[in-house]
């Protein structure tokens, strides 16, 4: 991997230290250009002149294979949303609840999974069973919670496959074999996974995964994908419809529901300019490939950490085991709150990184066109703060 020319294709590498993929990765040239190429050609030619027209459906086609292939699903099972909460919508508020169904999730959660299973509780009397996981939690206690706390109400398990507060990798593969024999549903958030570890919808097995494009894959903000095993799909409803949820939109006097095609939770106008410049994005994650991008960001993250695990007035809230860390490294200074942090961190050094809430910290998050020279500074800036 020539990091050093990765880097040249990114322009903030150029202006500051950019550890803040977790939130909004930062958009390589090619990515940008394509959006703007796709803008210029509907500006200069119409967006609806036939060859400008299939040229958008060849490109809205194109990131459907680019996002199912990336995570190793057929292209039957995955839809293109806008983002990973409206992924995790569908499926939540597409199956059926009853009083007293059961969603075991836990308290590192991020609100995307928090409040739409609240929701199934507020609406449908739905029982929300929130685990207390330590921030790196071993995946032998997290697979013995579970395993407590499931019994023959339990109708979902629903979790981060890597919890955006601390980076720590959820043993999903595990979770699945206590679910799947008891025919309980496993809802995965993978904002945090998409482009940053390695992914295959069949190798886990899992029933429904929601990834972005613009976090990891440092794509542009406004599409993500949802994937949902292919016989699944029929029983998550859509709750909102267009035409595509119908077998005969054309038709005035006839209505048949389209019940298993991924199509039916389409609406009607999308981006083209940015699902154009999430398929560059793709791409550009794809040369040097995903999984060699998860071990980078291993050896980046490891080298932070061993660095500050014996630093006073710091203290470490990821995991420090490789099988369950990524390249998300939370911490907490002494003394000082994450936000004065996240703020002396930018004002003083050019550091762009950002605060989680629960547990509180600072949060890095460290991808493959960040360098070592990045971490050694960031190293020396938060001694600085101590």
């Amino acid at each position: 991997m020539d990091v050093l020319k990765i880097r040249e294709q990114i322009p903030v590498c150029q202006n500051m230290t950019y550890v803040n993929t977790g939130w909004s990765g930062p958009s390589p040239f090619s990515v940008v250009k394509a959006i703007k190429d796709r803008l210029d050609l509907e500006m200069n030619q119409g967006p609806t002149t036939s060859e400008v027209y299939q040229a958008g459906r060849d490109i809205q086609a194109n990131i459907k294979t680019a996002m199912a292939d990336l995570i190793n699903a057929s292209v039957d099972e995955l839809c293109v949303t806008r983002n990973t909460t409206e992924g995790l919508n569908i499926v939540m508020n597409g199956l059926t609840w009853e009083e007293g169904d059961e969603i075991i999730t836990c308290d590192l959660e991020h609100s995307s999974v928090l409040i739409p299973s609240y929701y199934q509780q507020h609406r449908h009397g739905a029982v929300v069973k929130v685990l207390q996981f330590n921030p790196n939690e071993n995946r032998e206690s997290i697979l013995e919670k579970i395993s407590d706390a499931i019994t023959d109400r339990t109708k979902m398990v629903f979790l981060s496959h890597v919890e955006y507060s601390t980076g720590l990798r959820m043993p999903v593969k595990e979770i699945r074999q206590l679910t799947k024999s008891r025919e309980i549903f496993m809802l995965l958030d993978g904002a945090q996974s998409a482009g940053h570890i390695a992914l295959d919808m069949k190798d886990l097995d899992c029933d429904f995964y929601s990834i972005p494009g613009q976090k990891w894959l440092l794509g542009p903000e406004g599409v993500g994908a949802l994937y949902i095993r292919q016989d699944l799909i029929s029983q998550v409803q859509p709750t909102f419809v267009a035409g595509r949820s119908s077998l005969s939109p054309g038709n005035p006097y006839g209505f048949e529901p389209n019940v298993e095609s991924m199509d039916k939770f389409l609406l009607t106008s999308t981006s083209v300019a940015l699902q154009a410049g999430a398929l560059e994005a793709i791409r550009f994650v794809n040369d040097p490939g995903v999984a060699a991008i998860e071990e980078r960001d291993l050896d980046l993250s490891t080298i932070l950490k061993q660095a500050l695990v014996d630093v006073p007035g710091i203290n470490l809230l990821s995991p420090m085991d490789r099988q369950d860390s990524t390249g998300l490294v939370s911490l907490t200074v002494d003394g000082m709150t994450p936000e004065e942090a996240v703020n002396r961190l930018w004002q003083e050094h050019r550091i762009v990184c950002r605060q989680v809430s629960f547990p509180p910290g600072l949060r890095i998050s460290l991808h493959f066109f960040n360098t070592e020279e990045e971490v050694e500074q960031v190293v020396e800036a938060l001694k600085r703060l101590v």
